[in-house]
């Protein structure tokens, strides 16, 4: 193998599926990034976990075809601290297993890994043929939108299940997608090409946060999606993403959407952010409970910690209900603000033990109204 490559590109590639690799503990190859050619002027990039996989496509001159499996972390030092400007060549001596990587006046000589060991984590298994495949295919921004309005809201662990994923409902060309983490819940609806198919999964955490990493670097303004069994296959032009799926069935969330709250605020968004922002200063830290205590066209946003003082602030807001002091953990309140583009949100409130819900205010009864929102659960005032 012998291929030359510009330093951007190839450092480029390398950031891109360098945050798929198994940690420690694991076999050396999961630790490697596989290089190989694939047409007369590209190469391709693969790393996995065995629970995800990517693959990055980028242009080169191929001199001699081949492949190469190279510890990713010192893949990267090298590549980096290579002369800017410069074209990077990489030849495989196959007597010594090492590859030599030159750049400018500098050369390394790496001892590689075994490539033929690196798994084949794309193919299709043979127990996997006869499952039933559904395509989908949707824009890349309203997936990544949908991305950050819903995930904060899951478990961010490994280890919790159905709740540390985001579920996908997809029906009649919309794609409904769902968190919660007990105490609070975010869904976001958006337009999908289904194919006149319908489907329910689960998808994890991280491949979603990983994805949201990915569309930045693409020019694609759509992205196909291929469920398949337990799997989920994301199709760039350029890059491939494959990532198991949560097993389990997801909680019944629609019933806990309450849809009779009669208490409803309309509040700029900016002012409320700020606001909360500057209150928080004063904030338990073990706790991040602030009050807000709704009254006639106003709000009082409060907190009291007896060790180290106490902060309010007031601002105007459109609300004709009883008045109503409610306290939450302001991260959750803050985190649903910060994922709404509208300049004011609408809050919505019952008593101040029952779920609330923030969704954006959108004017002429446009019906995006419903396409966001965010439950949350208030913590008892005392």
């Amino acid at each position: 193998m012998k291929i030359a490559i510009k330093k951007d590109n190839f450092l480029n590639s390398i950031k891109a599926v360098r945050g798929i690799i198994a940690g420690r503990g694991a076999q050396p190859i999961l630790s490697s990034i596989l290089i190989e050619t694939i047409e007369k002027d590209k190469i391709k990039l693969t790393t996995t976990d065995l629970s995800l996989s990517m693959s990055y496509v980028t242009e080169a001159k191929i001199e001699d075809e081949g492949k190469i499996a190279i510890h990713a972390r010192t893949l990267e030092d090298m590549i980096t601290k290579l002369p800017d400007e410069s074209e990077i060549t990489l030849e495989l001596n196959k007597e010594t297993n090492t590859v030599k990587i030159q750049g400018g006046k500098t050369k390394y000589e790496v001892v590689t890994l075994n490539s033929d060991e690196f798994p084949d984590v794309f193919a299709t298994r043979k127990n996997e043929e006869i499952l039933e495949t559904k395509e989908f295919e949707i824009s890349t921004k309203d997936l990544n939108k949908a991305i950050k309005q819903t995930a904060f809201s899951a478990v961010q662990t490994e280890s919790s299940g159905v709740l540390g994923g985001v579920c996908f409902t997809i029906s009649d060309n919309t794609l409904e997608m769902v968190a919660t983490d007990g105490n609070r819940l975010t869904r976001s609806r958006i337009p999908i090409n289904s194919k006149s198919e319908s489907a329910t999964f689960i998808s994890p955490y991280r491949t979603l946060i990983e994805i949201s990493k990915l569309i930045p670097l693409v020019s694609d303004k759509t992205v196909k999606f291929t469920v398949k069994g337990a799997k989920i296959l994301f199709q760039f032009s350029n890059i491939n993403f494959q990532s198991g799926l949560i097993d389990g069935t997801y909680p019944k969330y629609q019933q806990l959407i309450p849809t009779t709250n009669e208490k409803i605020a309309i509040i700029d968004r900016e002012k409320f952010i700020n606001s909360i922002d500057r209150v928080s200063v004063m904030v338990n830290s073990r706790t991040n409970i602030i009050k807000f205590n709704f009254e006639d066209s106003s709000i009082e946003i409060s907190t009291d910690t007896p060790e180290s003082g106490s902060a309010k602030e007031k601002i105007d807001i459109e609300y004709n209900g009883e008045n109503l002091l409610i306290a939450f953990n302001y991260r959750f309140v803050l985190d649903v603000l910060r994922n709404i583009s509208e300049s004011k949100i609408r809050f919505e409130m019952s008593t101040n033990l029952s779920a609330s819900v923030i969704k954006p205010e959108v004017e002429d009864d446009n019906k995006e109204t419903n396409n966001y929102l965010c439950l949350i659960m208030p913590v008892q005032v005392r």
